[in-house]
């Protein structure tokens, strides 16, 4: 955007068609610039997921990812539950999370998340068909299923991580309603 503004700068006098060529640049990368950091703060806390529920905050995360990695996802979500904002939000991040993982390390095109309640708990699925993995190996550097794992234990769910080379990955997560007092 810089070296944009001080082209239109050094040549507004002699040639401003050019000068005008180099603001427009400017002004599209500002606003590139604006609806990528639009986009991080959203990831980093999505108001949304206190204000419109879970369903709004990962629609509105695969929205993101499609506009950002070209990866379209079919969504599968229901309805809200009445779930506490803690579970509400380790479940936000563990599907943001296997979704950076699909962009990132499986090459899949075809991608689909899920979110249901079944009986007294919440069933969320992130499913491709990508590359696969070994689930059981150790991933030195790499903390995306740890810290899927740890976010699930903390809420007193379930992670299963279905996947081997050349099979794709399926993310299934389960974790309890809470109690309803009487």
């Amino acid at each position: 955007m810089g070296l944009g503004a001080h082209t239109a700068q050094e040549v507004l006098k002699r040639d401003p068609e050019q000068a005008m060529a180099s603001l427009e640049y400017v002004i599209t990368l500002a606003e590139a610039g604006l609806a990528e950091m639009r986009a991080l703060i959203f990831e980093l806390r999505p108001e949304s997921l206190e204000t419109e529920g879970l369903v709004a905050a990962l629609t509105k995360q695969v929205v993101v990812m499609h506009a950002r990695y070209k990866l379209a996802v079919e969504t599968d979500l229901g309805e809200d539950t009445d779930l506490s904002l803690e579970k509400k939000h380790a479940l936000y991040r563990i599907a943001q999370e296997a979704l950076h993982n699909i962009v990132k390390h499986a090459r899949a095109s075809n991608v689909v998340l899920r979110l249901a309640r079944q009986e007294r708990e919440v069933f969320l699925e992130v499913c491709d068909n990508g590359k696969g993995f070994d689930p059981t190996g150790p991933f030195p550097g790499h903390l995306g299923v740890r810290s899927m794992r740890e976010r699930v234990a903390k809420i007193g769910g379930t992670l299963t991580i279905k996947s081997a080379p050349g099979q794709g990955t399926c993310i299934h997560v389960r974790v309890p309603l809470e109690v309803e007092s009487e």
